[in-house]
Parts: structure tokens; sequence; C-alpha cells
């Protein structure tokens, strides 16, 4: 009987020590590990805009924020961080229209050009911007953009990622659902 109460006695703080490292693991990981981690493992929501019928998938801890301009709809993770002040990714969608829908490449091109961007051609109809962005904070060097442009009836849709440079290791997952978006499809 002793020994039955000694052996569910040390199991029983196995277990605890195993619970509370499994719980506690990601403490020690530096804030963009834990951003990491944390975007891994959120849910992903779903927003369907109403005039166009696009779709945009966004992870659950990101909130919605006021659009503002040409964006339709706006999403925003925002975190006190350490030796920083505030800092935000934002998540949009927008829709402009195709100013030379004869050859959108060159549509294309002049919009990243505008950004002082990078535009890669996916499809006739599917494009990628990358570009660096100056940021007004002196404590954040830049910031970088990711968009994918998909053309229908003269439209372009438009899925933008905006985040602090630094923050690039981290964010691999919102730039990789940016880049695959598919606005009519779920």
């Amino acid at each position: 009987m002793r020994k039955a109460f000694l052996l569910l006695m040390i199991l029983g703080v196995g277990l605890f020590v195993l619970n509370h490292r499994r719980e506690h693991r990601h403490d020690d990981d530096t804030y963009l590990q834990q951003l990491e981690h944390m975007l891994e493992c959120t849910d992903w929501k779903v927003y369907e805009d109403s005039s166009y019928g696009y779709a945009i998938r966004y992870p659950s801890c990101f909130l919605p924020a006021s659009a503002e301009g040409e964006v339709d709809v706006r999403f925003v993770y925002v975190e006190q961080m350490p030796l920083r002040e505030i800092t935000y990714i934002s998540l949009e969608a927008s829709t402009q229209v195709c100013r030379d829908s004869l050859n959108p490449y060159r549509d294309m091109q002049r919009i990243a050009e505008a950004v002082n961007g990078v535009c890669l051609r996916k499809s006739d109809t599917e494009f990628l911007m990358t570009a660096r962005v100056k940021s007004r904070d002196t404590r954040i060097t830049a910031f970088r953009l990711n968009a994918k442009y998909v053309l229908c009836q003269r439209l372009w849709f438009v899925e933008t990622l905006i985040y602090p440079e630094d923050f690039a290791p981290a964010v691999q997952r919102l730039v990789h659902e940016v880049d695959e978006w598919k606005p009519f499809e779920e």
C-alpha cells in the first residue's frame, strides 16, 4: 500500500513538472520568438466584403481597425514592446482600378515604382509586390510592405501586410498567407 502511494505521488509530481514545462516553455523566448509562436498557433478568422465579395483571412489575435484612405478593411496587431513604445503589424485589403487593363503588368510596375518597390508576376492576373517603407518613428528603422494584387474585371484586389522590418522572421506565416491569397476562394 505504501509503495503504491509513493508511486502515485512520484507519478503526480512528474505529471505536474511536465505540464508546467509545457505551459511555460516559451517564457524565456525573445519577443519575436513569442510572436512567431503566437502566429503559428492562433486561430484564423475570415472577413468577407459585402460590396465586392472577396474574402481575407486574418489571425484572431489581430483586431479590426479603422480603414483610412483607399483601404476597405484593416486588421492590426498592436503590442507594447520592451525598449520601444508601441509597434504594430497591419493587414489590410482594398480595391483599385486597373489603369492599364491592356497591359496589367505595366500598371503593376507603375504602382511598385511609386513606392520604390519590386513587382513579381505570378500569372497574368496575379502579382506580388514588396517594398521597404521608411518609418517616421526613429526607434524603428523601417517597415516592410508585402502585397498581393489580383486582377478581376478591371479592378485590382489587394491584400497588404505592413510590419517592422526586423519582424521578418516572426511574420513569415503572414507573408505566406498574403503571397497565396485567393480573394474569391475559401
